[in-house]
């Protein structure tokens, strides 16, 4: 009995990481996309909250970041007004292993660079790497 719980729990928890995998570049940018939405209507903490199935990090670790994101997001605020919109501004990649999608998040008297990350090391994509700041000078790009 007590084997066949451990198969059924081990198929459970095969078949919830497999639900759970981003298999296909294009699932990346979905999420990013979610991400981004989520960040409009919410708290910086529920944004990490979507990305968090797919990044290998300690879920606690992932927590501790999330709260600090949210203990900054009233000061971004009270300094830079509501959000009302954002627009993924660039896609870049390294061979067909990473790609970084970087969005810019406007509010009514400033805006912020959003940075997500996703890794292949081998059949599916993982996030790798986010980031948020209001350091959109880097956006610049010289015509």
């Amino acid at each position: 009995m007590k084997r066949l719980l451990l198969v059924l729990l081990l198929l459970f928890s095969s078949t919830a990481l497999h639900a759970q995998t981003l298999k296909i570049e294009a699932d990346t940018l979905a999420v990013a996309n979610k991400l981004m939405d989520t960040a409009m209507a919410q708290t910086p903490d529920k944004a990490f909250a979507i990305l968090k199935p797919y990044w290998p990090l300690d879920p606690a670790e992932i927590d501790g970041l999330a709260s600090n994101a949210k203990l900054q997001w009233q000061m971004i605020e009270t300094r830079f007004g509501k959000p009302i919109g954002y627009e993924l501004v660039a896609t870049e990649r390294i061979g067909g292993s990473f790609v970084r999608y970087v969005f810019l998040q406007k509010f009514e008297r400033h805006a912020l660079r959003w940075q997500v990350g996703f890794y292949r090391p081998k059949d599916v994509w993982l996030t790798n790497q986010f980031a948020f700041d209001d350091q959109v000078q880097a956006l610049y790009v010289r015509d």
